[in-house]
C-alpha cells in the first residue's frame, strides 16, 4: 500500500436538501465530473488534499491512529477476498495496481465503496 494518499473533494458546500440531490458537485467527487464545476480548484489544487494537510486539519493524530489502519484493514481484507482470482496463471514478475476508494464521514467512520482495477494516474493537481 502506498504510504501517500490523498482525499478528493467537492467544489461545492455538502447538503442533504431536496434542492441539493441533484447537484453532482455536491455529492460526487470524482475528478471528472468536479473538473466541469464552476468552482473546481477553488478551494484546493485539482480538489485535492494530502494526507499531511488533512491529519494538519484534524489536528488530533485520528488519521494514522485510526483513519489509514482502517483503511489498510479493509484493502487487506479485500484483496484475501479476491486471493484466487488474482494472478491466475501464477506469474512471478507481475503486478497490477488497484485504486480503492473510500468516505469519511462526519464521525471519522472509514467506509470503503469501491476498488478499482484500472485506477486513473492522471497529474491532474500538483499533489500528484
Amino acid at each position: 500500500m502506498s504510504r501517500e494518499g490523498y482525499l478528493r473533494t467537492a467544489s461545492s458546500e455538502y447538503k442533504v436538501d431536496r434542492t441539493a440531490l441533484n447537484n453532482d458537485y455536491i455529492h460526487l467527487t470524482n475528478n471528472a465530473v468536479q473538473k466541469n464545476s464552476p468552482n473546481y480548484g477553488t478551494f484546493e489544487d485539482g480538489n485535492q488534499l494530502s494526507f499531511s494537510y488533512f491529519d494538519n486539519y484534524l489536528q488530533n493524530d485520528s488519521l494514522k491512529t485510526s483513519i489509514l489502519p482502517k483503511m489498510k484493514y479493509y484493502a487487506g481484507l479485500t484483496m484475501a477476498s479476491a486471493r484466487k482470482k488474482l494472478n491466475p496463471n501464477r506469474r512471478k514478475q507481475c503486478f497490477e495496481i488497484f485504486g480503492f476508494d473510500y468516505i469519511i464521514d462526519s464521525e471519522l467512520n472509514v467506509w470503503l465503496i469501491e476498488v478499482n482495477t484500472n485506477p486513473c494516474i492522471e497529474e491532474s493537481s500538483k499533489l500528484l
